[in-house]
């Protein structure tokens, strides 16, 4: 199985033109979904849900880019778990390895890390932290990368967010669904005969906002036959508050 994220941030990159300094590499992740922005915006944290599948392991592919000369020799990206940012076990991953290899000729690359679904992640969530380390190949000339006027992510370092258990999926929409929770999120799953698979990646505001209606009626028709739902916590389950806007 391989996953590779997700996803949420829009916006416009400033692009970078022309590179002329040595070679340097940075992480690729985009941020949204279409085609239009897959290399125009990134995201320093990706989500590895093994609660959609049934599957036991996954690849997950961490993309990478060059800046400068592509050369006809393959080359070498170094990259290292950032211990003081990761909660994972040593379990959950295999270990990374000390370098992977950027084909001759090419622009991207990947660094397939394989997750496993342990026990001890039952019900949990945790994260794996890793960066780019400069070696004789690819030095690091750029650390941040602009998605929009207001917003820079980090192209060195990136965050994976390994599960087993409900969490906020890219398709989530706080604001059609209200805020997020596992009671919630099985609710939604069930009346409108839907899959985790399915919120897996950002869906269109039209149908988020349309199933977001449709939520709050069911919710409101609940209420008036004296059955209201309500949150883990005991307080009333609520849609999102922009379903009507």
């Amino acid at each position: 199985m391989e996953i590779a994220a997700a996803f949420l941030i829009a916006g416009c990159s400033s692009g970078i033109d022309t590179y002329t300094g040595n070679a340097g590499v940075y992480f690729a992740m985009p941020s949204g979904t279409s085609y239009a922005n897959s290399d125009t915006t990134y995201t320093d944290t990706s989500i590895l849900p093994f609660v959609v599948t049934d599957d036991t392991e996954a690849v997950f592919h961490l993309k990478i880019k060059i800046l400068g000369k592509v050369e006809k020799w393959d080359r070498k990206v170094s990259v290292r778990v950032v211990e003081e940012e990761s909660t994972t076990l040593s379990e959950d991953y295999d270990a990374l390895d000390p370098y992977y290899i950027l084909k001759a000729g090419e622009v991207f690359g990947t660094v397939p890390i394989r997750f496993h679904r342990t026990a001890s992640l039952e019900g949990e969530e945790r994260t794996l932290t890793v960066e780019l380390v400069p070696n004789e190949d690819f030095s690091l000339p750029i650390s941040l990368w602009r998605n929009s006027s207001t917003e820079y992510v980090n192209v060195i370092r990136h965050s994976i967010r390994v599960s087993d258990k409900y969490v906020q999926l890219p398709g989530y929409a706080p604001g059609h669904f209200g805020p997020f929770s596992q009671k919630k999120m099985k609710i939604l799953l069930e009346l409108f005969s839907m899959n985790l698979m399915d919120f897996n990646e950002k869906l269109p505001v039209t149908v988020t906002k349309a199933l977001g209606q449709k939520f709050d009626r069911w919710l409101k028709e609940m209420k008036a036959k004296g059955e209201t739902v309500l949150e883990e916590d005991g307080s009333e389950m609520k849609a999102g508050d922009y379903i009507y806007l």
